[in-house]
């Protein structure tokens, strides 16, 4: 009984741990402070935003967390002073009853992260670099999620039980896609669409044949990579598609394996994709194979640079 009296009578230690341990929004609203609650969920959403941007030598994780440790510390000051100096008025508050606290100002917050990350968009983060030079590992991306329709690989859990594929467009040639690795769904990767269903795709030297006609393939200089795996000046290639979409590729070898392949005919229902660092990618060539409809679930769209070579952000072409 004391422990749950500690708590309910808004002792100013009571309203420093519950400041540190639940966050400022919480501890507001445990104190009646409406507005200021509000605020601080917003705000501390934002500098969690904003953290991992500012700091970039840190993991998506590692810098969202600094910014909520920084957060909950003022929470936890914030809130033993309201309390001390006894400018509190929770007892009036319909908002400051556990239950509403947990519900509007934990729960609510978490379910609509969950919505907007399964329905609208999802950041991520690049992890490789079978995408050069359009995507270098480090960087951050917003993947929208509502581009193709929605389906099992959509959603964080994907149980068995939800639909492959429920309604949507069709990728198109062209488009970065984010889709769920044939041979172990649990995966997610990264590439370009490049075949569509009834297309043959075929390598030969280095070129890209679509249905028989050579992709236009221009040099556009080099780049100075600061990937560990790939250091150094690299040669850079442009290719334009006969929708008129224009990206940049890597070509660091001029007889890999991946230079010269067989044609693929792609199945209905599939796409073949590949990566824009043509020597150095897992796609639809080796082990991906060609991708189902269903597995595309998102397109990528704004990318924030941190290869230390560039910042800034863009759009995903």
């Amino acid at each position: 009984m004391r422990f749950i009296r500690f708590f309910r009578d808004r002792r100013p230690l009571a309203a420093g741990i519950i400041g540190l341990v639940l966050g400022p929004a919480v501890v507001m609203a445990y104190l009646g402070k409406g507005r200021l609650a509000v605020a601080y969920l917003l705000l501390s959403n934002l500098a969690v935003f904003f953290a991992v941007f500012a700091l970039p030598q840190l993991t998506l994780m590692a810098a969202a967390a600094v910014a909520a440790a920084c957060f909950h510390l003022l929470g936890c000051i914030h809130g033993y002073l309201l309390a001390r100096r006894g400018t509190v008025d929770w007892q009036y508050r319909w908002f400051s009853r556990w239950y509403n606290i947990f519900l509007f100002f934990w729960l609510l917050p978490i379910v609509v992260a969950l919505l907007i990350r399964s329905f609208v968009a999802q950041p991520f983060t690049i992890p490789s670099g079978s995408m050069m030079p359009t995507l270098t590992p480090g960087d951050y991306a917003f993947v929208t999620k509502f581009n193709y329709g929605y389906g099992r690989y959509s959603f964080p859990y994907r149980a068995n039980w939800i639909p492959l594929k429920m309604f949507g467009a069709k990728p198109e040639r062209g488009d970065v896609v984010i889709f769920a690795y044939p041979p172990a769904p649990e995966v997610d990767y990264v590439k370009r669409v490049i075949g569509l269903p009834g297309d043959h795709i075929q390598m030969k030297d280095g070129i890209l044949f679509i249905n028989g006609q050579a992709v236009p393939r221009d040099a556009e200089g080099t780049i100075t990579s600061t990937y560990s795996m790939e250091p150094g000046v690299l040669p850079v290639f442009g290719e334009v598609l006969d929708n008129g979409v224009r990206y940049r590729t890597l070509d660091l070898s001029t007889n890999s394996r991946a230079d010269n392949t067989g044609e693929y005919i792609v199945p209905e229902g599939h796409y073949f994709v590949m990566g824009d660092n043509r020597d150095n990618s897992n796609d639809s060539r080796f082990d991906v194979g060609f991708v189902p409809e269903a597995n595309i679930y998102g397109k990528f769209w704004l990318l924030f640079h941190r290869d230390g070579t560039k910042t800034g952000w863009s759009l995903v072409r």
